[in-house]
């Protein structure tokens, strides 16, 4: 009897691994009309291409696809091609997310806890949904694409490809149960229009020159960091550019939390954070929208700042401001939506031996250079970025 013990818990175990593959929850969920995303939908057409696409919400997701794919950074994105043309249309998925999440693998990850026939009926339900590469002349095709959440704005492209052309769409969706921090203020009615003045070229340049150093943090002090970043364009283009850049929305929840940076009287109008990869840090861009404008472009003159991990999840401010005045630039540069640059030498330099010396308590260094940026909702090659000749650019460009 004792030799059989042994033998007999193996084949209880077996038999409840069989068991547990047999059982396991059912796959629910609702039709993809459940919702009200698809009346939010936004339209857009090129030539024989016409585009239709709507952000479903977390809880719409959730009816849709039975799981709460905004919790595990999911975003299911619906489009809607048509291809009124006579040649095959194709549609690009990395233009709408460069990392994109394919239909299978989305279905993978929510694998546990489901049954056999769940796990069939999850496959299924997310391939079927998935929407299709190409459209047949003459045809609409419509689905899904699961792309990296965004919790406000939603940005991303759609490129089609058809008889030798591109089109290329570019599209701007808000997201439900979101508010972004900008959101609690009217930025339209920040001045009174006899108090906005009108800049041309080197009326723009000396304005721009003649903005306070430095941020506060109170109101009338200036003894923050530096403004080393200066935003040109119409505002939906701005945030457009913005978002396609890579830069993500602050909500009114999290900015509240944040320490203020103050100019013009008032802290911040807007906050955009990017987070780098493996979540070690972020860079920061802060704006205020100045009581100046240059034709139809409004100005913004900003504060680049990066903080990196430090002890667990505690950040650290890094005291190399430059470095992040130049990474916000790049973004923008290879994000395709920098049309126009110019330098300009600021009033402030701290050279980085000061920060080193105890004599003087500078939390940064700088060159004192700020970068004036003039940006693009569509996309600009970088090869057809124009540079503004204002001031040489710092040393290191010049080399």
């Amino acid at each position: 009897m004792t030799r059989l013990r042994p033998l007999l818990i193996i084949l209880a175990l077996a038999i409840a691994t069989g068991l547990t593959g047999c059982g396991g929850s059912a796959y629910l969920y609702e039709p993809v009309d459940s919702g009200t995303f698809l009346a939010r939908a936004e339209r857009a057409s090129d030539g024989p291409i016409h585009i239709a696409t709507a952000v479903p919400g977390r809880e719409e997701t959730e009816r849709i696809f039975g799981i709460d794919l905004y919790d595990q950074g999911i975003q299911p994105v619906w489009l809607q091609v048509e291809n009124t043309g006579d040649t095959l249309a194709r549609y690009a998925l990395v233009s709408t997310d460069a990392e994109y999440f394919s239909p299978l693998e989305v279905a993978y990850m929510n694998r546990r806890g489901y049954s056999a026939e769940a796990r069939d009926a999850m496959n299924e339900r997310f391939h079927n949904l998935a929407m299709p590469r190409y459209v047949e002349p003459g045809e609409t095709q419509s689905g899904f694409v699961f792309t990296h959440a965004d919790w406000g704005a939603k940005g991303f492209n759609v490129d089609v490809f058809s008889g030798g052309e591109s089109f290329n769409f570019t599209f701007l969706l808000r997201v439900p149960g979101f508010e972004p921090d900008y959101a609690r203020i009217d930025l339209d009615a920040l001045y009174a229009d006899d108090e906005i003045l009108d800049y041309e070229t080197d009326a723009l340049q000396e304005a721009i020159r003649n903005l306070p150093c430095c941020s506060g943090d109170r109101p009338g002090e200036e003894s923050g960091e530096p403004i080393n970043l200066v935003l040109v364009g119409v505002g939906q283009e701005l945030l457009r550019a913005l978002l396609r850049s890579g830069w993500r929305e602050t909500s009114v929840e999290e900015a509240a939390g944040l320490e203020p940076q103050y100019l013009y009287g008032r802290q911040q109008d807007a906050i955009f954070r990017y987070d780098t990869i493996g979540g070690d840090g972020f860079y920061e861009l802060r704006f205020w929208k100045a009581p100046f404008r240059s034709g139809d472009d409004n100005v913004y003159a900003g504060q680049a700042r990066h903080f990196y991990r430090w002890i667990g999840s505690v950040t650290r401010f890094d005291a190399d401001v430059d470095n992040a005045r130049n990474f916000a630039a790049q973004k923008f540069l290879y994000g395709q939506t920098l049309k126009e640059n110019a330098w300009i030498a600021g009033k402030e330099v701290v050279p980085a031996t000061s920060f080193w010396d105890t004599l003087i308590n500078t939390p940064y260094f700088t060159d004192g250079y700020r970068i004036v940026l003039w940006l693009s909702a569509e996309p600009v090659s970088t090869f057809d970025v124009g540079s503004r000749t204002w001031d040489p650019p710092p040393r290191w460009l010049q080399q």
